[in-house]
């Protein structure tokens, strides 16, 4: 593999992330000013009632240090439900773990405890709810006629059979409390704040984290969901969601800044970035495909695209799952892409989650060229892509890309480098 293509890609990924950085958003949008506070430029007072917070997401740590580093003491109490500990200071708020990307016990006590904290707050508090993606399977509250191992269950088939984030949350909000703005109901009569990391196309309030925290919108049935992956199973009836007394949303970060941002770095490299998409969506396989053949006939003088072009696209792709390997939508991506491109010199691509956790690999994704693939890999390749285990033959390839929780989370990232490195 080039290196300095392979380190072009890594800072491009790099400065991308620290756009979208999700405590550096906060900081951005909420500050002190005069005895008051300002939200996104907007000057409001303290209520008397008092300030409140409840973050959940995979960036909710560092939302929630942000957001009490920035109102001090106004900030009366606040809860937090991660999915890990990102390593910095702990915030003063009470901070409870859950699962992803299918819900387990801890998931539960978190979405118990949420729900305790908000049905205690006064009635005229403002209160800040800070979402980032993976809300929706680290805190539950199943329904009373839905039990948990019905929700893993159901989540666990729909991500399977390679079901979108909306698709997939369009169901899970029929079986949950907290969901489809369940949670509003314990937040009557509260000003609620919210501030989100976006981690779903288009940014739809309603479908981010399962939107708890915002009137429950329609949107494709559930049972239609269910009906057209095969799915049997007798939803219980949508319950209407309360509305308090004012909700407000703010996205505060999206994939179109780290998009942006790429494409700023990649310009600084000496690259000439062309933005492909902001929506990349499909069958992540099938998307590689496209993205390798536009890159192929980018270096092969068939575009109209320049020679050291740097292609970037954003979204998030679906796996369908027909095997039991070790592997996720980028991961897959890259070993779809590595495949079309053996023995081409001039290209490298990295399919890479921004969140830094790619289903259950432990990676970011992967970074492929010409060469990721020898003579003598070929065949163990398309093994491990029928067996959707590209997260284990990257790895023995070299071509795994590594990050760790990045503290953040804005769909996907594809990264192509077209030109010689």
């Amino acid at each position: 593999m080039s290196t300095h293509s392979r380190a072009a890609i890594e800072s491009i990924y790099r400065s991308a992330v620290a756009q979208v950085d999700a405590g550096a958003a906060v900081e951005r949008s909420v500050a002190r000013s005069d005895g008051d506070i300002v939200v996104t430029g907007m000057r409001r007072a303290i209520p008397a009632q008092g300030i409140y917070a409840i973050a959940f997401g995979k960036a909710a740590l560092p939302m929630a240090r942000t957001l009490e580093h920035q109102l001090g003491e106004v900030l009366r109490s606040s809860i937090a439900v991660a999915k890990n500990d990102d390593g910095g200071p702990r915030p003063r708020a009470r901070v409870l773990f859950g699962s992803h990307p299918t819900p387990d016990a801890r998931s539960l006590a978190a979405g118990a405890a949420v729900w305790s904290f908000a049905e205690q707050l006064p009635r005229g508090a403002l209160v800040f709810c800070l979402i980032s993606g993976g809300g929706s399977s680290l805190m539950e509250l199943p329904r009373d006629e839905t039990s948990l191992e019905q929700i893993s269950r159901l989540t666990a088939q729909l991500l399977d059979a390679g079901a979108s984030i909306s698709e997939l949350n369009a169901v899970r909000s029929r079986l949950s409390k907290l969901k489809g703005g369940g949670l509003l109901r314990a937040l009557d009569g509260c000003h609620v704040c919210n501030l989100v990391v976006s981690d779903v196309l288009g940014d739809p309030p309603t479908i981010i984290a399962s939107g708890p925290t915002m009137p429950a919108a329609e949107g494709e049935p559930a049972e239609d969901v269910l009906q057209r992956f095969r799915i049997a199973f007798e939803l219980p009836p949508p319950i209407p969601s309360a509305v308090p007394s004012q909700v407000e949303w703010h996205v505060i970060a999206n994939v179109s800044g780290a998009i942006d941002a790429a494409a700023q770095q990649a310009a600084t490299l000496g690259l000439q970035p062309f933005v492909l998409t902001r929506s990349l969506a499909g069958e992540a396989r099938e998307v590689a495909g496209v993205v390798t053949a536009i890159a192929l006939d980018t270096a092969r003088g068939k575009t109209t695209l320049p020679s050291e072009a740097c292609i970037i696209a954003g979204g998030e792709t679906v796996v369908t799952v027909r095997g039991n390997g070790n592997g996720g939508r980028n991961t897959e991506g890259a070993l779809a892409a590595a495949l079309l491109l053996q023995g081409e010199p001039d290209v490298t691509i990295g399919f890479l989650a921004t969140d830094g956790d790619d289903a259950r690999t432990g990676l970011a994704g992967g970074i492929v060229d010409g060469r990721t693939i020898g003579p003598g890999d070929e065949a163990s390749a398309r093994a491990a892509l029928a067996n959707n285990d590209s997260a284990t033959i990257l790895e023995r390839l070299g071509a795994a890309f590594r990050t760790g929780p990045t503290a953040t989370n804005v769909n996907d990232l594809v990264i192509a480098i077209v030109g010689k490195g």
